[in-house]
């Protein structure tokens, strides 16, 4: 069983019974701490602080996961990580944005600031979680799992393999669901199928962190390094403007390349990968989609 803190990946066979309840990180949360963490959220939008000279929401008001990161030594800058997810959800909640600047819109700003800063708090508690080290793939235990199994062996290990890279590579910088992400092709029968997050019955219940996750991947050079890992060993991972996620052969030999983010610029690129993510996670339900994108023999 592939476990994502405790969600489980149902061996190497597609998972059809992935529902909403089952896509949850350790330490599910009660309906007393749902209760708490509502009223943390109320209070976090009346009590605003300054980081650097931007609204920040204090400490204390922020979903609990996050005072661990802050004084915790897993990742490389647990106070900056921390500061930018109190900085997001400050002006997401007060509304500190360019759209809201527009006079014509001042009427909306209270249900915009009421809507995109529920939305922003759901983004700051998912990356809480996240980024505590019990969420992260145990990615020799997934590997013996693969090896236990033949269909598409071969291939399977190239992904687990590329997924490790990354690991070595990034560590605890990138959000556990970064890994989860490219590690998903794993519980589906046919490793390559193509299939909508969106649309998809089997996906719908991952389809907001992983599709984030996949978004926020444009950060350009997190994006070239990610293609190169996965060049070394034959593969590159596509994503698709209508939301699929699939396992793709590169041609062999000419194909692989070798990139590395300069050590002067990684902090700043994972910076901005997470501030993206973040982004990407609050937008995931204000998007419309449409099958018209994917569509064959369109009959119009």
């Amino acid at each position: 069983m592939f476990t994502q803190g405790a969600v489980s990946f149902g061996g190497l066979a597609n998972n059809a019974s992935l529902g909403r309840n089952n896509c949850k990180f350790r330490g599910q949360s009660s309906q007393g701490e749902i209760f708490l963490m509502a009223l943390t959220q109320l209070a976090s939008e009346r009590v605003l602080t300054t980081i650097n000279g931007e609204p920040a929401v204090p400490l204390e008001h922020m979903p609990q996961q996050w005072r661990r990161i802050a004084t915790g030594d897993w990742m490389s800058e647990p106070g900056v990580y921390t500061a930018m997810a109190q900085v997001f959800l400050a002006k997401h909640q007060q509304g500190h944005m360019l759209f809201l600047e527009r006079s014509e819109v001042k009427h909306l700003r209270q249900a915009y600031c009421e809507g995109n800063g529920k939305l922003a708090y759901e983004a700051v508690e998912h990356y809480g979680e996240a980024f505590l080290p019990e969420s992260y793939p145990d990615l020799k235990q997934i590997q013996s799992e693969v090896r236990s199994h033949s269909a598409q062996q071969t291939e399977r290990l190239g992904l687990v393999n590329i997924v490790s890279d990354l690991f070595e590579l990034l560590g605890y910088d990138v959000p556990a669901t970064f890994y989860w992400t490219f590690l998903h092709p794993l519980q589906r029968s046919d490793l390559f199928e193509v299939r909508s997050f969106r649309f998809s019955e089997q996906d719908i219940a991952v389809a907001r962190k992983f599709d984030a996750i996949l978004h926020g991947g444009y950060v350009s050079m997190l994006r070239r390094l990610i293609d190169s890992v996965s060049s070394r060993h034959g593969y590159f991972i596509e994503h698709g403007c209508g939301c699929e996620n699939h396992l793709a052969k590169l041609k062999p030999c000419d194909s692989q390349f070798d990139y590395s983010i300069p050590n002067e610029t990684r902090r700043k690129t994972l910076r901005a990968f997470f501030w993206s993510v973040m982004e990407e996670y609050m937008l995931f339900e204000q998007r419309a989609a449409t099958r018209l994108v994917y569509a064959d023999n369109l009959d119009l």
